[in-house]
């Protein structure tokens, strides 16, 4: 009886009863001065902080050793070194693993493998040294979770995701592994004669269903918006112009990024957000060979920025994009390849043609990756002070597609003078609809940014339950 006596108060220290009425700690009411999230949705890293950014790395075997110094330097030297790892493993995981090292990569995004086995191998060599993969997981909570690095300007965080289905590997769910996914409805474009003659078309066609010897009736399309028909697998829209293609995205995918990037905001000093991104903005561009985003992305990457992104790095159509800078933000909306290795393999199957492996995927990809556009990208250093965006310096890259025996294809060098300027001439373009400056200046870009530039953010969010700052 005692020693029952002595549990009493500890069994009602370990369950307090409370009395009836209002919450123990009631909800803020409006004489609490809630925080402002200008302040948290800022660039919060200290000194100068400088982070260099790369397209696409399809790399087999290590390259750091035969690239230019300068841009191995580059890579090697930044606060925070980001890319994407297109090629996933490579010949060897470890070797592939510690080559990413030697080049100072921080943050790596896991390419077109995050849905296969690939990622746990890639992942287990990576984590290592220190390597941190984003953007895919066993499901989807870990998938949409960023990455993190600690360095001595600041925390810094690191999201990917991937645009369409089943572009990266699947999407991930609560049960299964995959991609982060931004899943993207496509729409052509028609004008509204052509729609009219679909349509006329489509109903000749359905009017078919009740003659008599048909078993069981196709099903009719679901009702649309004036101007809008689903027939055959593809989606139309009426437009001045046909051949466009148009992207809206999943509402609960978007709402799931955005709140991905602003939580990631509010536990880190900087966020990154990369994309591999294989949308077209037409029907009459080759896949793969886009110069200006798709249409979704830049509405996007600018909610993203306002909700506290810090930081945008593209690639996947594997052509250079131009370069934005938003509220003093960057975009880089695709930074091209600085390797692309589909060709090369080490073993060769007996063939009836008698050709290598490595011949052979020659031969059957001829001209697939084998234009200029391919074989040219750039390296950005971006630079930091106190949290505003300072300046930007592009540095022109060639992986020598065709230029160079296969051993040397799609290891990164600094282009002759004459080539470098021709590349940032491009990039100058390839900008210039964004407003963006580029100098030339040594056969390297430069981009200067005034510290008015960078602006607040978070100033227009209308969070429910949140009352915004009126400072």
């Amino acid at each position: 009886l005692l020693h029952a006596a002595l549990l009493v108060p500890i069994v009602a220290a370990q369950n307090p009863v409370y009395p009836a009425g209002p919450p123990f700690r009631p909800v803020p009411g409006p004489e609490v001065t809630l925080r402002d999230l200008r302040g948290e949705l800022q660039n919060k890293t200290t000194g100068t902080f400088t982070v260099t950014s790369v397209g696409d790395m399809f790399w087999k075997a290590p390259v750091a050793k035969r690239m230019s110094p300068v841009l191995r330097d580059l890579m090697r030297d930044a606060d925070i070194t980001v890319g994407n790892m297109e090629g996933g493993v490579g010949f060897d995981p470890a070797l592939t693993a510690s080559a990413f090292a030697d080049l100072g990569f921080d943050f790596l995004a896991p390419g077109e493998f995050g849905g296969g086995p690939q990622l746990q191998i890639a992942r287990e060599a990576l984590d290592k040294y220190g390597i941190k993969l984003a953007g895919a997981g066993p499901n989807l909570t870990a998938a949409r979770r960023p990455a993190l690095q600690e360095v001595p300007e600041g925390l810094v965080a690191f999201i990917h995701a991937c645009p369409g289905d089943n572009l990266c590997g699947p999407r991930a769910t609560n049960t299964a592994q995959g991609v982060n996914p931004l899943g993207v409805t496509v729409w052509n474009t028609v004008t509204q004669e052509q729609f009219n003659q679909l349509k006329a078309l489509e109903t000749s066609i359905l009017a078919r269903r009740t003659e008599a010897d048909v078993a069981q009736p196709s099903s009719m399309a679901p009702p649309l918006p004036p101007g809008r028909m689903s027939w055959l697998g593809q989606n139309y829209v009426v437009a001045e112009k046909p051949g466009e293609l148009r992207h809206e995205l999943n509402t609960g995918d978007e709402r799931a990024l955005v709140l991905a990037v602003r939580n990631a905001k509010e536990v880190s000093d900087f966020v990154i957000f990369h994309m591999h991104d294989h949308l077209n903005r037409s029907l009459f561009q080759a896949y793969s060979y886009n110069n200006y985003p798709a249409d979704y992305l830049r509405p996007l990457l600018h909610k993203l920025i306002d909700n506290g992104l810090d930081m945008y790095v593209g690639s996947g159509v594997h052509t250079m994009q131009g370069i934005e800078i938003y509220k003093g933000r960057p975009i880089f909306y695709n930074q091209g390849n600085i390797g692309i290795d589909l060709t090369r393999n080490l073993d060769s199957t007996v063939e009836a043609d008698g050709l290598t492996a490595t011949e052979r995927s020659e031969r059957n990809r001829a001209g697939y990756f084998w234009y200029e556009s391919n074989s040219i990208a750039y390296v950005a250093n971006t630079t930091y002070t106190d949290g505003k965006l300072v300046e930007i310096r592009i540095y022109p890259v060639d992986i020598g597609l065709r230029q160079r025996p296969w051993s040397r294809e799609h290891v990164p060098m600094t282009p002759t003078p004459e080539k470098a300027r021709s590349i940032l001439a491009q990039l100058q373009q390839y900008s210039e609809p964004f407003g963006t400056k580029i100098s030339i200046e040594n056969n390297i870009g430069i981009i200067r940014v005034p510290s008015e530039a960078t602006v607040d953010v978070g100033v227009d969010l209308d969070l429910p339950g949140w009352r915004p700052s009126t400072r």
